[in-house]
């Protein structure tokens, strides 16, 4: 997993927590502006949380999609002011509380970039020109990952303030 700070600002103690779904990049987010520090974590073709939260006093979480399972797993033991999920389940994948796995393998095996980006945009490709995507082969493995990961010790520990 990678993060990086979307909006930096010294002179705060406040920290927005962004999980981004699969295939997120910072540059999805370059329009972003606040008088708070922000930070991203993306590409989850690892799980390792190798960031200090204590340099912050306020925490604020946003999850979106595949994010939200992730982010219910790495940050249970943290305490945030507040918690918003978005298009996403704790779980992940599951037959009732997420995308049922025969779906999902199914969208890992046929995994197209050029239909993904169609599909995600539809007519307002022109809006996401400059968005980055790691290349298809490592999509896909950021896929797998996500299958292993939202399927390897199914907990709901985060309860979200708004969905």
């Amino acid at each position: 997993m990678k993060y990086e700070f979307l909006c930096k600002n010294p002179d705060s103690k406040k920290l927005i927590v962004v999980f981004g779904g699969f295939a997120s990049h910072p540059s999805h987010f370059s329009h972003l502006k606040s008088n708070k520090n922000v930070i991203l974590f993306y590409d989850y073709e690892n799980f390792d949380l190798n960031f200090d939260f204590k340099a912050f006093d306020e925490l604020f979480l946003i999850a979106f999609s595949m994010g939200v399972c992730v982010a219910n797993r790495l940050l249970k033991e943290l305490h945030f002011k507040q918690k918003i999920a978005i298009n996403g389940t704790n779980l992940g994948i599951d037959k009732l509380k997420g995308i049922h796995s025969t779906i999902f393998k199914k969208t890992l095996q046929n995994f197209k970039l050029k239909y993904f980006k169609e599909v995600l945009f539809e007519e307002r490709k022109s809006l996401a020109k400059d968005f980055i995507f790691k290349d298809e082969k490592s999509l896909k493995i950021e896929l797998e990952k996500l299958f292993d990961f939202a399927l390897t010790k199914q907990e709901e520990n985060l309860l979200w303030d708004k969905v």
